[in-house]
């Protein structure tokens, strides 16, 4: 009987902390979904005005800093063709990865990364290059 006892003393602080690494499991959760961190192909405004407070000034350092591997291609996919990233405004395709130097924060909504399946249905993709994926800069208001 005794252990039954020692074992009941044992539940309170047990569950106690059980209930305690939930709780802040559940907080990281809801933060990690409303800033972005959730979801690895999003880049999200609050993202981006942290890192503008933070003194960042180009779309090329908030993706190197938060999806650095947004930036690499992975494989070359051909001999002859240039594997590349595309860099998309909404619909309007604006160039590769370098167009993101020195592109402003200001009023930019949120980045999407697609990855090469979707990126070859936006407008302008099929080309003389094979299309890793595609970084898609939104400024419009959802």
């Amino acid at each position: 009987m005794r252990s039954n006892t020692a074992h009941a003393s044992l539940m309170p602080p047990l569950l106690a902390a059980c209930l305690t690494l939930g709780l802040f499991a559940s907080a990281r959760a809801a933060r990690a979904g409303t800033s972005g961190a959730g979801n690895p192909n999003l880049i999200t405004s609050a993202d981006l005005q942290e890192l503008e407070q933070a003194g960042v000034r180009d779309l090329y350092e908030v993706v190197r800093r938060l999806r650095p591997h947004w930036l690499e291609v992975r494989t070359q996919r051909s001999l002859r063709l240039e594997t590349i990233i595309l860099v998309y405004h909404d619909n309007t395709r604006l160039g590769d990865i370098s167009t993101l130097r020195g592109y402003p924060l200001m009023n930019v909504n949120s980045i999407r990364y697609l990855d090469a399946a979707q990126a070859n249905l936006l407008p302008g993709a099929a080309g003389s290059a094979h299309v890793e994926g595609a970084i898609v800069i939104s400024t419009a208001i959802r």
